[in-house]
């Protein structure tokens, strides 16, 4: 049995996420596909040295149009960029129907912008 993918779709790049409220970079539908293969794109607005983490938080939801997100992330992690400079970090979803990316600063000092592409697996 051939893998096969769907196209390359980007998420919403957002910029100054800072540790008082999460951005949203997008919404992945799994209702055909099995899994879906994020790359995000991370950048530390900040200037001279990485402070704090990358926050990034998995939120799922059972419904089609009139989405209700979990009120808790599925799934959480950190990262820790080990400059000022873009940095790519790839992670894998599955076993969901739908599902969205949050991004939040873990303290004051940096700030971040975050976008990327994914791609779901169909087959």
């Amino acid at each position: 049995m051939a893998v096969t993918w769907g196209s390359d779709t980007a998420l919403t790049t957002q910029t100054a996420i800072d540790n008082s409220t999460e951005e949203f970079l997008g919404t992945i539908d799994l209702a055909s596909g099995l899994s879906a293969h994020i790359q995000l794109e991370i950048d530390n607005e900040d200037g001279s040295t990485v402070t704090d983490d990358l926050i990034v938080a998995i939120y799922t939801t059972l419904d089609a149009s009139t989405e209700v997100w979990d009120d808790n992330p599925f799934m959480t992690f950190t990262i820790t960029p080990a400059a000022v400079a873009l940095e790519r970090q790839s992670f894998v979803v599955s076993g969901v129907y739908k599902f969205r990316i949050g991004c939040l600063s873990s303290g004051a000092t940096d700030t971040y912008a975050a976008g990327g592409d994914y791609k779901v697996r169909t087959a």
